[in-house]
């Protein structure tokens, strides 16, 4: 999507950006994010062998066949006559917009012993699976019209002494069946086969249909105004968490006090307190909050926004402060219930540039102060690199050559950890006011993001992974289902569990949790999966195609199991190609039941690349007869973005694309910078369609020849124009022609947005707009 390359610890930062086009380039990722972690993965026990107790299945009425949900608790379910798949009984369960209709039974088990959880179902996305401590196994079916046998088979940890079994539906999916479901193993020491319906998981720990910890299809309704893409609900019931129960500690900080709730919405939850002290020595608190036993987000200071949280919800939470390996007890609880989910509404997303701070100084705080933070749902902080040996997430302070397109190695272990976590924030450019101490965990953009989320609860960030110069090892961390695990497990573990790693170029920043919290989910900027239209050097091969798809499968399950321990709902969105040539590269028929939406990146479509012209818009909504370019192959269409809607949408039969994608899950991409070409003859329209000598001349922040940021261009009335065929705008002065998007534009791509029943607009990036916001705020009026 875009590019940058500063130095590695810039004094006084300098560097290049490429961007990217549809066609053949993109803007690539500049710095990111990196050093490498293990992947995580619980080491499983060895099971009992023949000494156990004999297996039996543990399931109480697990046939239905007395008639009633004895041994269930169920949401709405009910026993039925027909149909069935054994016997004269089953469950039905109806799934509503707003329930997915779960019935439940908690049993007995024995630690580190395997047991096989097997069931017949019939409806769309039926789901089958167990939860507990140590475990969170689980199998779904999308859907058919006959019975389907689930299965799933799971090893218990070495304190797992109860699991939940649970099945249901999806939200707005209608009835589903369920029949013959049997829970085989050894039973509990202390337990019959006869479990109570009492020990019913918690909210934070149950696999309700919003958190499911499958997920590995589960359909994601079209994305709200409030950044919470999981379906149509309007609200859920109520179900309280336990407790707070986080650890105790050892005493040697002070216990925070005054801990309150400031702000609940329907997705967050604003939490203040009193500071902490150390009882001895000097350093540093930083605070740790926790609900139902589960780490949910950190600050370093006395507020913090808990997000990502479900509607309708009560939670449980406490506080704790620490320093180092000390840290106090518990604060005394605070509970409260979550707002029901509002109207939908069209998505405002819009990328944070890493590499922003530096020579154009936009910082988090310019977010707020511009008013883009009141203004948009969802910010994709860009990006994170891929590690080209272990191909996992990693942290690195190392700097890109993304400036040089030849070099096939222009991002090879590169990254921005300093800008990321390790970079110190005065009071004058914090968001809060503060000032980050040397010693303080977090710092960087990610403190500032936290402070931003404080203030802006509803906002919600993704860790962007990929873009144009950080794409070269997607093929391989894609490759097997072992890789994919690895790869996401640890992109996972370092942005979501927030365990970032310390001494990166010598720096203490980060350490266990340091992050926890900040991230509400992972956005993937593949460019481009089986494709040699990338970055030269890319990795790529044809299985890119099916390894695409199990590698958002692999995001979503992992996402979704850690939400359900932890009673979120984490995003899993993707910056998607616009090209029909790159489209056809992707199962479109398939994608979308794992995505909350997609960013179709619709600009960069033409540019300077081509240096001799013709000049052409860059993000055309409809074709023209005008337009001099050759058609791409094997099809007879242009680039547009009336292609690109039919491509995912409805299909291209003569690009192999079979279409499938859901279109209320397509946020188009609006450019907040613009494509230049300089001697360029008037022609009989101002420059349009006409021949070039090349690439205009390096402007100073954009500091790319061909590029301008919006802010950098400051065209006047005369100079701007309109193309009524393709409802694109142009710049033109008499010798240089600039493509790209006035506010005219951004409004005409906000109208049809809504006309085609789209997602909503997202912009690359912030940066680039000027300081009053007019880009962002013509798109956000656009979507009114």
């Amino acid at each position: 999507m875009h590019d940058r390359v500063t130095p590695a610890r810039p004094a006084h930062p300098a560097g290049e950006r490429a961007d990217r086009r549809a066609a053949q380039r993109r803007r690539a990722t500049a710095l990111a994010l990196a050093a490498t972690l293990t992947t995580s993965g619980a080491a499983i026990a060895l099971t009992f062998g023949s000494a156990s107790a004999a297996p039996v299945n543990l399931l109480t009425n697990g046939d239905f066949e007395t008639g009633t949900l004895a041994g269930w608790t169920c949401s709405n379910g009910s026993v039925v006559t027909t149909p069935v798949h054994g016997g004269s009984r089953a469950l039905a369960g109806a799934a509503s917009a707003g329930d997915t209709a779960q019935c439940q039974q908690t049993v007995t088990v024995q630690p580190n012993t395997t047991y096989t959880l097997a069931g017949w179902v019939q409806g769309s996305y039926v789901y089958l699976g167990a939860t507990g401590t140590g475990v969170n196994s689980s199998a779904w079916t999308p859907g058919a019209t006959g019975w389907n046998q689930l299965s799933t088979t799971f090893t218990t940890g070495a304190t797992t002494t109860s699991v939940t079994v649970f099945t249901h539906g999806w939200y707005g999916t209608g009835t589903y069946y369920a029949d013959d479901l049997t829970l085989t193993g050894p039973a509990g020491p202390t337990s019959s086969t006869s479990p109570t319906a009492t020990g019913s998981p918690t909210a934070t720990a149950s696999p309700t249909a919003t958190a499911s910890p499958t997920a590995t299809g589960s359909p994601t309704g079209s994305p709200t105004a409030t950044g919470s893409p999981t379906g149509t609900p309007t609200t859920t019931t109520p179900t309280p968490t336990a407790t707070a129960s986080g650890p105790a500690g050892d005493g040697k900080v002070t216990t925070p006090t005054g801990f309150a709730v400031t702000r609940t919405t329907s997705n967050a939850v604003v939490l203040t307190w009193q500071p902490s002290t150390l009882t001895s020595g000097d350093g540093p608190v930083a605070y740790k909050v926790w609900s139902n036993g589960q780490l949910v987000a950190t600050s370093m200071g006395t507020s913090v926004a808990v997000s990502s949280l479900l509607p309708g919800r009560s939670y449980t939470f406490s506080v704790q402060g620490y320093s180092g390996s000390h840290a106090s007890a518990q604060s005394a609880p605070v509970s409260t219930t979550t707002a029901a989910a509002p109207a939908q509404q069209p998505i405002r997303s819009a990328y944070f540039d890493q590499w922003g701070v530096y020579e154009n100084a936009y910082n988090a705080k310019n977010v707020d102060t511009s008013g883009a933070a009141g203004k948009l749902d969802v910010v994709h902080y860009a990006f994170a690199n891929i590690d080209p040996t272990k191909f996992t997430c990693f942290q690195a302070v190392k700097a890109s050559d993304s400036a040089n397109e030849s070099n096939p190695n222009a991002g090879d272990g590169a990254g921005d950890a300093y800008a990321d976590y390790q970079a110190d924030y005065s009071s004058a450019t914090s968001v809060d006011g503060s000032s980050d101490t040397w010693e303080q965990p977090l710092k960087g953009n990610f403190n500032q993001l936290r402070q931003l989320k404080a203030k802006y609860p509803n906002l919600r960030f993704t860790i962007s992974i990929g873009g144009w110069t950080y794409s070269k090892y997607f093929s391989d961390a894609a490759a097997t289902d072992s890789s994919r695990k690895a790869f996401v497990s640890s992109c996972v573990d370092m942005f979501l569990k927030g365990n970032l790693p310390t001494g990166v170029a010598g720096d203490a920043s980060g350490g266990a949790a340091s992050a926890a919290g900040l991230f509400d989910g992972v956005d993937l900027d593949w460019e481009y999966p089986g494709s040699a239209g990338g970055h030269t050097g890319n990795h790529y091969s044809a299985a890119d195609k099916q390894n695409y798809t199990l590698l958002l499968k692999e995001f979503r399950t992992q996402l979704d199991a850690l939400g359900a321990a932890q009673g979120k709902r984490y995003l899993l969105t993707a910056a998607l190609p616009s090209g029909q040539d790159k489209v056809a590269q992707l199962e479109t028929d398939k994608i979308g039941a794992y995505l909350d939406y997609a960013d179709v990146m619709s600009y960069d479509m033409h540019g300077a690349w081509d240096a001799t012209g013709p000049t052409n818009h860059q993000d055309p909504l409809h074709d023209s007869p005008a337009d001099p370019t050759t058609p791409i192959t094997p099809g007879t269409r242009k680039y547009n973005v009336d292609t690109t809607l039919a491509a995912y949408t409805t299909g291209l039969p003569e690009y192999g694309i079979p279409g499938g994608f859901p279109a209320n899950k397509i946020v188009l991409g609006i450019p907040f910078y613009w494509r230049g070409w300089t001697g360029v003859p008037a022609g009989s329209n101002y420059g349009l369609y006409q021949s070039a000598t090349g690439p205009t001349a390096k402007k100073p922040l954009s500091q790319e020849a061909g590029l301008a940021a919006w802010k950098e261009l400051n065209p006047t009335a005369a100079q701007t124009h309109w193309d009524p065929v393709t409802e694109s705008s142009w710049v033109y002065d008499g010798t240089n022609f600039w493509t790209g998007d006035t506010p005219q534009a951004v409004q005409a791509r906000g109208a049809y947005a809504k006309a085609k029943g789209l997602g909503g607009l997202f912009a690359f990036s912030l940066e680039n707009d000027d300081a009053s916001g007019t880009m962002l705020n013509s798109m956000d009026s656009s979507l009114r």
